[in-house]
């Protein structure tokens, strides 16, 4: 039996509302862990081309792939070229045809980085069965991948 109207606008409430904050606390917590300076936006990049795109990308194609303005991209990106965690083709430029590379620095950091957090991120959930974990995880990756797939995107 499919649930009332009421049941299921107070799940999705709950459920968008626990996201947000839980994104909030797990934010507020990795940055510990991020080397000097570098923002969430920022490690998000990183994270972007070690998890997801195995290559060079534009800066139109990091923005698309976040779902955000290109200028904010732009200074994300200004932000890890200074810093040497990527290169831009042309150097320097904000065009959103750049193309952006992951550096080896920045695959070392992130890598590092993951290794630090692991400890303390387990301990957050070591009182949850793995199982649990593993099917709240599947269905958190399908509700991205259905935001992802939005055609309003």
């Amino acid at each position: 039996m499919p649930p009332s109207d009421d049941a299921l606008k107070e799940t999705l409430l709950g459920l968008f509302t626990e996201c947000a904050i839980i994104e909030h606390l797990v934010r507020n917590r990795a940055e510990r862990y991020y080397a000097d300076g570098m923002s969430t936006a920022a490690f998000g990049i990183v994270n972007y081309f070690m998890r997801n795109h195995n290559g060079p990308d534009t800066i139109a194609g990091i923005a698309f792939s976040f779902q955000e303005d290109q200028a904010y991209t732009s200074e994300k990106v200004a932000a890890l070229e200074a810093d040497a965690m990527v290169t831009v083709d042309p150097p320097g430029s904000r065009t959103p045809d750049a193309v952006v590379t992951l550096t080896q620095k920045a695959r070392d950091l992130q890598k590092r980085k993951l290794e630090e957090m692991h400890p303390d991120f387990s301990d957050l959930v070591a009182e949850i069965p793995f199982d649990a974990l593993k099917a709240t995880h599947a269905t958190l990756l399908e509700l991205r991948l259905t935001l992802d797939n939005l055609p309003d995107r």
